[in-house]
């Protein structure tokens, strides 16, 4: 994953957080929690990517 991904990854954030502050004022509760924290995850792989210059994608469970 390039560098210059952490920008998209924060404007997706971004974006998730606005939508939940929409929602938020009309009382859908579920899609707040979710969209929020779908905001959190994709900051902290912004965060990453911009301190670390790369961010490996695991998934596992």
């Amino acid at each position: 994953m390039s560098y210059e991904r952490w920008r998209d990854w924060f404007e997706e954030a971004r974006d998730d957080f606005i939508s939940a502050e929409i929602l938020l004022k009309e009382g859908r509760y579920s899609k707040v929690c979710f969209l929020s924290q779908q905001a959190a995850e994709k900051a902290i792989k912004a965060l990453l990517i911009f301190k670390f210059k790369k961010f490996e994608t695991i998934h596992s469970v």
